[in-house]
């Protein structure tokens, strides 16, 4: 069921948690009907319904550090081992909620993911819809709900699975499972040259030159020993033959220039506060952004005061969502910035 306007407020809160790792956010390529999602740690999260893939959570990432919403505070779980609860499921959608999960990763509503307000991010679970017997694995990569009496928001990929979508919530099972292992890389074996050996072949004396065929007295016992020597000559390999060495060439030295490349500021992005302000506030500000994970703000010094500067951000279309997030959650209004403001 889509959330109301405030509700969606309060998942910013944790959006703003993972906005730490903007650099890193990008929309990756699905196998459908997979759900992925890039994880702080090596590897690639996915669901596909009947297999569920997560790396080991990162425990030390400001979305798996204790948070407060509404004054209310939330302590996520070291591990999700044992994890089995019972309870209502909303669902939602990109409509109702961000482009952005609390991972700082692209939200896509049709994957089969979920968000829950105390497991490890990211975590595979089996949900299973009590009302019709419906069961699928889902991954969990998202923070809420933030509704009392919910345990789990569920994507509407996910709800449409278990059928819930009509009623809008439904009591299920969740039990965090054992992460799959990943499907290994198609193997694809070299092709290598066979070599067909030559068989039965032997080597063949030359015949003796007519410039050193003799004649006269003694010539046919002289001719027997020189082909004798000839033949005994050829029929030793292990002989060695020595060949005059050609001589070294010189090698051919040439100047490289090395090119330089003017560095390229387009690509650089950062986000930086929309007007000067004294230092006192400029460092409340900073403090206030780091508080909930931001560790890349700082300040830099403007031509009446200081400004807060975030980045330097990768470019990404869903930089704008991002300012938008951080007004939303009055965590201060920025503006962005193609160059540093140093």
């Amino acid at each position: 069921m889509q959330e109301s306007a405030p509700n969606r407020l309060l998942r910013w809160s944790c959006v703003a948690a993972g906005l730490a790792t903007l650099a890193g956010c990008a929309s990756v390529s699905t196998p459908p009907p997979s759900s992925i999602a890039r994880s702080s740690n090596s590897g690639v999260a996915y669901s596909t319904g009947t297999t569920c893939y997560a790396p080991s959570p990162n425990l030390q990432a400001a979305y798996n550090q204790p948070y407060e919403i509404n004054g209310q505070w939330y302590h996520p779980l070291q591990s999700a081992q044992g994890y089995n609860q019972t309870g209502t499921a909303s669902w939602y959608d990109i409509a109702s909620s961000s482009h952005v999960t609390a991972m700082g990763t692209a939200f896509h509503d049709n994957r089969l993911t979920a968000a829950s307000r105390v497991l490890p991010l990211p975590t595979c679970v089996r949900v299973t819809n009590l009302q019709n017997g419906r069961s699928i694995l889902v991954l969990v990569n998202d923070r809420g709900p933030f509704v009392a009496g919910r345990i789990m928001d569920l994507s509407i990929g996910s709800a449409r699975a278990l059928g819930i979508v009509n009623q809008g919530t439904a009591q299920v099972q969740i039990q965090a499972v054992q992460s799959s292992v990943p499907a290994p890389a198609p193997y694809r074996p070299q092709v290598i040259p066979q070599l067909v050996p030559v068989q039965n072949v032997r080597p063949v004396a030359p015949s003796v030159p007519p410039a050193l065929q003799l004649s006269g007295s003694g010539a046919a016992n002289s001719q027997a020993k020189l082909r004798s020597v000839v033949a005994s000559a050829f029929a030793s390999p292990q002989q060695p033959i020595s060949v005059p060495a050609k001589p070294a060439a010189k090698p051919i030295t040439t100047a490289v220039r090395p090119v330089l490349s003017a560095p390229q500021l387009e690509d650089v992005i950062y986000l930086i506060s929309s007007q000067p302000m004294e230092l006192q506030r400029a460092r409340e500000e900073q403090q206030k952004l780091q508080a909930f994970g931001i560790t890349t703000a700082h300040l830099v010094p403007a031509a009446q005061g200081y400004m807060v500067k975030i980045g330097p951000l990768a470019s990404t279309d869903n930089t704008e969502s991002y300012v938008h997030s951080l007004r939303r959650l009055q965590l201060g209004d920025f503006q962005l910035s193609q160059k540093s403001v140093d």
